[in-house]
Protein backbone atom coordinates (compact mmCIF):
# COMPACT_ATOMS: atom_id res chain seq x y z
CA UNK A 1 0.00 0.00 0.00
CA UNK A 2 1.84 3.17 -1.13
CA UNK A 3 1.81 6.68 1.63
CA UNK A 4 -1.01 8.46 -0.87
CA UNK A 5 -3.37 5.78 -0.18
CA UNK A 6 -2.95 5.20 3.55
CA UNK A 7 -3.28 8.66 3.91
CA UNK A 8 -6.90 8.68 2.09
CA UNK A 9 -9.77 8.02 4.20
CA UNK A 10 -12.58 8.78 6.46
CA UNK A 11 -12.10 10.95 9.89
CA UNK A 12 -13.78 12.21 12.86
CA UNK A 13 -12.13 14.85 14.87
CA UNK A 14 -13.62 15.30 18.44
CA UNK A 15 -12.26 18.03 20.95
CA UNK A 16 -10.80 15.94 24.03
CA UNK A 17 -11.39 19.15 26.49
CA UNK A 18 -14.69 20.71 25.19
CA UNK A 19 -15.67 24.18 26.10
CA UNK A 20 -18.64 25.55 27.88
CA UNK A 21 -19.38 27.05 24.52
CA UNK A 22 -19.12 23.68 22.62
CA UNK A 23 -21.49 20.83 22.72
CA UNK A 24 -19.99 17.99 24.31
CA UNK A 25 -20.53 15.43 21.66
CA UNK A 26 -20.07 17.72 18.67
CA UNK A 27 -17.48 16.13 15.83
CA UNK A 28 -16.55 17.10 12.60
CA UNK A 29 -16.51 14.14 9.71
CA UNK A 30 -12.88 14.73 7.58
CA UNK A 31 -12.39 13.82 4.32
CA UNK A 32 -8.69 13.32 2.96
CA UNK A 33 -7.93 12.35 -0.45
CA UNK A 34 -4.58 13.61 -2.01
CA UNK A 35 -3.49 15.25 0.88
CA UNK A 36 -6.65 17.89 0.17
CA UNK A 37 -8.93 17.99 3.37
CA UNK A 38 -12.67 18.69 3.57
CA UNK A 39 -15.15 18.23 6.46
CA UNK A 40 -18.03 19.71 8.46
CA UNK A 41 -19.64 19.67 11.59
CA UNK A 42 -23.48 19.08 12.45
CA UNK A 43 -23.66 23.09 13.05
CA UNK A 44 -22.95 23.55 9.16
CA UNK A 45 -19.25 24.86 9.94
CA UNK A 46 -17.05 23.95 7.15
CA UNK A 47 -13.42 22.90 7.19
CA UNK A 48 -10.96 23.15 4.26
CA UNK A 49 -7.08 22.05 3.65
CA UNK A 50 -4.18 20.47 2.98
CA UNK A 51 -1.99 17.89 4.11
CA UNK A 52 1.58 19.00 4.12
CA UNK A 53 4.37 16.33 4.60
CA UNK A 54 7.02 18.11 6.65
CA UNK A 55 10.57 16.45 7.32
CA UNK A 56 11.18 16.12 11.00
CA UNK A 57 13.77 13.69 12.38
CA UNK A 58 12.49 10.43 13.03
CA UNK A 59 8.87 11.10 12.98
CA UNK A 60 6.10 11.11 10.38
CA UNK A 61 4.31 14.28 11.11
CA UNK A 62 2.34 15.86 8.59
CA UNK A 63 1.36 19.73 8.99
CA UNK A 64 -2.34 20.83 8.62
CA UNK A 65 -2.47 24.18 7.04
CA UNK A 66 -6.57 25.31 6.29
CA UNK A 67 -9.53 27.68 7.29
CA UNK A 68 -12.40 26.54 9.36
CA UNK A 69 -15.40 28.42 7.72
CA UNK A 70 -18.36 29.16 10.10
CA UNK A 71 -21.20 30.55 8.66
CA UNK A 72 -23.17 33.81 10.00
CA UNK A 73 -26.50 34.03 11.38
CA UNK A 74 -27.52 36.57 9.54
CA UNK A 75 -26.29 36.57 5.94
CA UNK A 76 -24.42 39.30 4.40
CA UNK A 77 -24.96 38.94 0.62
CA UNK A 78 -20.61 39.97 0.81
CA UNK A 79 -19.77 37.52 3.34
CA UNK A 80 -21.88 34.69 4.02
CA UNK A 81 -18.83 33.81 6.53
CA UNK A 82 -15.95 34.08 8.58
CA UNK A 83 -12.96 32.06 7.75
CA UNK A 84 -10.28 31.23 10.70
CA UNK A 85 -6.73 29.43 10.25
CA UNK A 86 -6.50 26.13 10.97
CA UNK A 87 -2.26 25.29 12.03
CA UNK A 88 -1.01 21.34 13.51
CA UNK A 89 1.16 18.93 13.26
CA UNK A 90 -0.54 14.86 13.02
CA UNK A 91 0.36 11.82 12.10
CA UNK A 92 -1.42 10.84 9.21
CA UNK A 93 -0.49 7.05 9.23
CA UNK A 94 -1.68 6.45 13.11
CA UNK A 95 -5.45 5.05 13.27
CA UNK A 96 -5.83 7.29 16.70
CA UNK A 97 -4.30 10.09 18.01
CA UNK A 98 -4.33 13.06 20.39
CA UNK A 99 -2.69 16.19 19.23
CA UNK A 100 -3.25 20.00 19.71
CA UNK A 101 -4.33 22.36 17.02
CA UNK A 102 -4.42 25.92 16.72
CA UNK A 103 -8.30 27.39 15.28
CA UNK A 104 -7.49 31.13 15.18
CA UNK A 105 -4.98 31.30 17.30
CA UNK A 106 -6.57 29.40 19.93
CA UNK A 107 -5.06 26.06 20.83
CA UNK A 108 -7.13 22.72 21.23
CA UNK A 109 -6.77 20.04 22.01
CA UNK A 110 -8.70 17.22 19.64
CA UNK A 111 -8.77 13.17 18.73
CA UNK A 112 -8.09 12.20 15.43
CA UNK A 113 -9.96 8.78 14.59
CA UNK A 114 -9.49 7.09 11.08
CA UNK A 115 -12.87 5.65 10.19
CA UNK A 116 -12.20 3.51 7.02
CA UNK A 117 -10.91 3.81 3.10
CA UNK A 118 -12.82 6.29 0.86
CA UNK A 119 -14.63 4.72 -2.25
CA UNK A 120 -12.21 4.55 -5.60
Amino acid sequence: MNQITRVNGLFEVVRTKPSPLSAPASRLILVCRGGRLFGADSEGRVCMGRLLPQRVHHMRLSAIRGTYEIPLRRVRTRNPSIRIPIFGDVDPFARSQNTTISIGGKTIDIEITYLGPLPP
